[in-house]
């Protein structure tokens, strides 16, 4: 049976892969969901048209994880580390969801990564929602090696994982990095862009085309030279964003750094986890060092850039905040 399942499916990267299945094939969608009955899952499985079905179950029962696998074909599995609220715990589901997929045969599995920040700042720089996923593509290459060694001709990690390394969407630029009407830094009327980035550069990518790259690697299964793919679609710096807003909509735009330590006391709980992320942009230029640019664009003419994002999708703004002027 031609069936795909998603893990995380109900999410924003999941629901993307999942519309963007639909549209490259003909074959039917399973979705894993903690509960069928919530309104995303409703609404994916109306746009659906009768070939998406929701499967009850849960990352951290691997009973369901194992009811879930059966009898489909492929996997594109991207865990919610803000579920757990642990690194650790995101490498326990991601290690559970990979077992339960080898264990039933499962020909494809795309493991949704990101890049292992503590490892590229030579453990100077955790960012725990980064490392969890990170350490699940270790685990991947671990298994690799092993194979390797026991000369396997057909070893499930190396012939039937691919790993799919993304960056930070574009669309959070349509929620809480949306810019805010209001006075600019040098007294005119315009928009501002506040974001934690310092002198740094945000790698970015659209949701669209994360999906597009996801169901490309399980369609043209590890024909681009390598087993895993690592994109992104653009970096830009603060005064970038604003820029780019700015030729957009026409409206003058400001770029107003955040420090990092205001972040980190505005979110209680996971504001450290955010800082870390944004000082690990601001010291590491990831699309630089870590993305082979010319082969994304090769495989993916169509990829967006930032300005071409906001172009396609239109500006949202923040409505003015209480107390700002």
């Amino acid at each position: 049976m031609n069936e795909t399942l998603v893990i995380g499916g109900t999410g924003a990267m999941g629901s993307a892969v999942v519309r963007r299945l639909l549209q490259a094939s003909d074959g039917a969608v399973r979705v894993l969901t903690r509960d069928p009955q919530s309104a995303k899952a409703l609404g994916l499985a109306e746009h659906g048209r009768g070939r998406i079905s929701m499967v009850r179950g849960d990352v951290n029962e691997p009973g369901s994880l194992s009811v879930a696998v059966r009898g489909v074909a492929q996997v594109f599995c991207n865990t919610d580390f803000f579920s757990s609220m642990s690194a650790v715990g995101e490498y326990r589901q991601g290690l559970a969801a990979l077992e339960a997929a080898r264990g039933a045969g499962v020909d494809k599995f795309v493991w949704s990564s990101l890049d292992s920040a503590v490892a590229l700042t030579h453990g100077r720089l955790p960012v725990p929602h980064y490392d969890g996923k990170a350490a699940v593509a270790a685990h991947i290459g671990l298994q690799r090696s092993e194979e390797m060694m026991q000369q396997e001709t057909d070893g499930w990690y190396s012939e039937h994982v691919s790993v799919l390394t993304t960056a930070p969407y574009m669309e959070n630029f349509q929620e809480q990095l949306a810019p805010q009407r209001g006075r600019m830094p040098d007294g005119r009327d315009g928009m501002t862009v506040a974001i934690p980035l310092g002198e740094g550069s945000s790698p970015l990518i659209s949701l669209e085309d994360i999906a597009w790259f996801a169901v490309h690697m399980l369609k043209n299964w590890q024909s681009w030279g390598a087993r895993d793919l690592a994109v992104v679609a653009d970096s830009l710096t603060g005064q970038d964003i604003a820029a780019a807003f700015e030729r957009v909509t026409g409206v003058p735009t400001a770029y107003v750094p955040v420090p990092l330590d205001a972040l980190r006391a505005s979110v209680p709980g996971v504001g450290h986890d955010f800082a870390a992320m944004f000082q690990f942009f601001q010291e590491h230029d990831l699309m630089g060092l870590d993305r082979d640019t010319a082969l994304l664009r090769d495989m993916h003419p169509g990829l967006m850039t930032f300005e071409d994002w906001l172009r396609t999708t239109g500006v949202i703004v923040r409505p003015v905040e209480s107390g700002s002027t």
